[in-house]
């Protein structure tokens, strides 16, 4: 899988509405959590405020470029082509909601006239003793946002230290991933629990985390992966 590069494309509507990017793409309550003091608010879409999926869509690349979704985009040796959220695209949206729009393992959308399967990243089942270093299997997390197996950008050591500080924030590797405070859903179910699913992000850019598959919560959200359908 190489690493191509970033692009803009397609928006995200909610009610007939263009909604631009986050601007600050983490944890929308910071009275439930913090990740340092002097933090402002992130400003995630939010699922719960509307949970009807037929107000909620892809759109085509708007004029504005504001407006554009970002994403990186990776080529698989055959050509296929998978573009992967820069950010989260949405917040306080459970994993069963995910699922029963068919984000989860694959729904076909169209933007700009080409064809794709919406999708989330896998992310593997089992962390490592150290949850920094993410996940024991092979998975598309920490192999594209994490770049362990492309050529994508790598992060560096300090990303993975604790606690979370302006420098996690402002680091060169969050600036492109924003994984800073913001925990994004992958399609797996945790080995030693039923009702779990595996989350990447926040502490770290390959931090291991795990959640109950209804949760809506402040910093867990939706970061999808287009998959190019040729």
């Amino acid at each position: 899988m190489e690493y191509i590069g970033t692009r803009q494309l397609g928006g995200l509507s909610h009610a007939g509405q263009i909604l631009a990017p986050a601007t600050r793409p983490w944890i929308t309550d910071l009275t439930v959590l913090c990740p340092y003091e002097g933090l402002q608010t992130g400003n995630i879409p939010e699922f719960e405020r509307d949970p009807n999926w037929d107000n909620w869509a892809f759109t085509d690349s708007p004029k504005d470029p504001l407006k554009r979704l970002n994403w990186h985009v990776f080529q698989q040796g055959g050509g296929i082509q998978y573009l992967v959220a820069d950010r989260m695209l949405m917040s306080r949206v459970s994993w069963q909601d995910l699922d029963q729009a068919g984000y989860v393992f694959g729904t076909e959308v169209s933007i700009d006239g080409r064809q794709f399967r919406c999708r989330l990243l896998t992310g593997g089942d089992t962390p490592h003793d150290d949850p920094y270093q993410g996940a024991t299997q092979p998975n598309e997390w920490d192999a594209l946002v994490g770049g362990t197996t492309s050529n994508a950008p790598k992060p560096e050591a300090r990303d993975h230290t604790s606690p979370l500080s302006p420098d996690h924030l402002n680091s060169s590797h969050n600036g492109l991933w924003n994984w800073f405070g913001a925990v994004s859903w992958t399609a797996e179910p945790v080995a030693n629990r039923a009702d779990g699913r595996v989350c990447r992000g926040y502490h770290g850019p390959t931090y291991f985390y795990d959640n109950t598959v209804d949760h809506r919560h402040e910093d867990i959200g939706w970061r999808p992966v287009l998959e190019e359908v040729l």
